[in-house]
C-alpha cells in the first residue's frame, strides 16, 4: 500500500472515530473504492452505493436512508460519481448542502478523480460545504510522474527524403517501431513504448500528412499507451484526432469511424464518464449494424461494450439483454471455444447472479437461447 492510501485510510479511521458531524469527499478510482467499502463495511458504518443503487441524485432519498437509521452516525456513499452523471442531479446537490449538513450525520462521499472535477466545477458551493478532502492514489501514480519526466532519446532526421528510397526506408522505419511499441506496451513498458510510437508520428505525419488514415491508426495505438497510465485526457485528445480524420475520409458509416467511436467511449468509461461512454457505444454499435450485420462479431463486441457499460451504471437488467445478444453472436459464428465468447459467458454470468444469486444460471441461460 502506497504512503498517499496509508494516510488516507487513516484519516478515514479518524472520522469515523472522533468526528461527530461533516461532509468528507473521498476522492479514488472505483476499484480503490471497492477496497475502501471492504474494509469499513465491518464497522458501525452503512453504505450506500449506488451501483447497486443507479439512478441521479436526490436529497429526498438521500434524508429517506439516514432516517431509515437513527442509531448511525456515519454513512459512506459509494460511487457518488455514478449520480452525478447530468447537470441537473449536479444543481440538486449544489442547493442540497444546507440540508444535508441538517441532517447531523457525518457523511463520506467516495468519487473518481473525473467525478471530483464535475463536482468542483458544477456543485462548487457543495464543494466548498466539505470538512475535508482526502485524495487516495489515483491516475497520476508515481510510475508515470517518472515516465513524462524522461526525456525524448529519438531526434527526427529527415534529409533527403524526396528520394524514392529514402522515402521508403524512413517509413519503414516507422512501421518497425509502431511494431516495437506494440511489443513494449503489452510487456507494460509504457514509457518505452510512447518516445517510439511518437517517433513513428513525427515521420508519418511528415511524410504523409496529418489527414492520413495511417495517422489515426497511429494516435489509436498512442491513445491506448496513454490510457494504460491513466493519462485520459491525452488518451481523450487523440481519439478524437483519429476520430475526425475517418469521419472526413471514409464518413460517418464505416466500421473504422464506428471503431473510433468505441475507443473514445472506452476512455470516457475508464473515467467513470459512464453516460458520455453509452451514447458512443451507441453510435458505434448503430453503424455496425448497419454496416456489417446484426450478426457480425464485431457487432458482438459492441452489444458486449454496452452490456458492460449498463453493468458499471448498475443497470443490470439492459446489461443482460445487450450481453445475451453477443452471446448469441459469438456461439453462432465463433463457437463456445473461442476466447471472445468464453468472456462474454462469464461477463453475462457475473451481472445475472449479481441480481438473482439464489438462482440457476444455466438454467436461464438455456432457456433464454431457446427464445
Amino acid at each position: 500500500m502506497s504512503e498517499n492510501s496509508q494516510d488516507g485510510f487513516q484519516t478515514l479511521g479518524w472520522i469515523i472515530n472522533n468526528s461527530e458531524q461533516g461532509l468528507y469527499l473521498v476522492v479514488a478510482e472505483e476499484r480503490m473504492q471497492k477496497e475502501i467499502v471492504g474494509i469499513y463495511r465491518r464497522g458501525a458504518i452503512e453504505v450506500y452505493d449506488y451501483k447497486q443503487h443507479p439512478g441521479g441524485y436526490s436529497f429526498r432519498d438521500l434524508q429517506e436512508w439516514v432516517l431509515g437509521l437513527p442509531e448511525t452516525k456515519v454513512f459512506m456513499i459509494a460511487n457518488f460519481h455514478l449520480a452525478l452523471q447530468d447537470e441537473e442531479s449536479l444543481k440538486r446537490l449544489n442547493f442540497s448542502r444546507d440540508m444535508i449538513d441538517g441532517l447531523g450525520k457525518n457523511f463520506i462521499f467516495l468519487i473518481t478523480p473525473y467525478g471530483d472535477d464535475r463536482l468542483v466545477c458544477g456543485a462548487y458551493d457543495f464543494y466548498s460545504f466539505l470538512k475535508l478532502h482526502i485524495l487516495f492514489d489515483d491516475y497520476e501514480t508515481e510510475s508515470v510522474k517518472e515516465e513524462k519526466m524522461i526525456p525524448e532519446k529519438y531526434e527526427l532526421v529527415l534529409e533527403n527524403v524526396e528520394e524514392p528510397e529514402a522515402l521508403k526506408q524512413k517509413l519503414a522505419e516507422a512501421y518497425d517501431l509502431i511494431q516495437q511499441a506494440k511489443e513494449e506496451k503489452e510487456k507494460g513498458h509504457y514509457s518505452e513504448s510512447e518516445k517510439m510510437l511518437l517517433y513513428a508520428r513525427k515521420i508519418k505525419e511528415k511524410l504523409l500528412g496529418p489527414e492520413h488514415l495511417e495517422m489515426a491508426e497511429l494516435d489509436y495505438e498512442l491513445a491506448e499507451v496513454y490510457e494504460s497510465q491513466g493519462r485520459y485526457k491525452e488518451a481523450e485528445e487523440l481519439n478524437k484526432k483519429s476520430l475526425s480524420v475517418r469521419q472526413r475520409v471514409l464518413g460517418e458509416e464505416h466500421p473504422e469511424t464506428a471503431e473510433s467511436y468505441n475507443n473514445l467511449a472506452g476512455v470516457y468509461e475508464s473515467q467513470g464518464r459512464y453516460r458520455e461512454a453509452e451514447e458512443l457505444y451507441h453510435k458505434s454499435l448503430n453503424i455496425e449494424e448497419k454496416v456489417l450485420g446484426a450478426e457480425h462479431p464485431k457487432t458482438a463486441t459492441g452489444y458486449n461494450n454496452l452490456a458492460l457499460v449498463y453493468a458499471r451504471q448498475g443497470k443490470y437488467k439492459e446489461s443482460i439483454i445487450y450481453y445475451l445478444k453477443a452471446y448469441k453472436i459469438g456461439l453462432a459464428k465463433l463457437g463456445w471455444n473461442h476466447p471472445n465468447t468464453q468472456i462474454i459467458y462469464k461477463n453475462l454470468e457475473m451481472v445475472y447472479t449479481e441480481i438473482h444469486p439464489e438462482e440457476d444460471f444455466k438454467q436461464f441461460l438455456e432457456e433464454a437461447l431457446r427464445d
